[in-house]
């Protein structure tokens, strides 16, 4: 890359997916579940008398779409054995 050299990195975020210099997704994993208890968190506190379908909305608008995010880049990695 014109005579420079490429800079090493433990970790990447691209698009909202962080990966890791080994290819493993466990800190993404990670990000994306503690932001998804954080939104759970914030409907439960703001949200207290909710009829089930209009939770099922929130929730999906709001928890499941933050679990769902890149699943096509996870799931599309070969999975090895330990």
């Amino acid at each position: 890359m014109s005579g420079k050299a490429v800079e090493k990195v433990d970790k990447i975020k691209a698009l909202g997916v962080t990966f890791d210099s080994r290819l493993k997704f466990d800190e993404h994993i990670d990000i994306k579940i503690n932001k998804a208890y954080q939104m759970l968190g914030i409907i439960k506190r703001n949200f207290i008398y909710l009829t089930p379908h209009s939770f099922v909305i929130l929730y999906k608008a709001l928890v499941r779409s933050h679990l769902e995010h890149a699943v096509s880049v996870l799931y599309g990695v070969h999975i090895t054995s330990y």
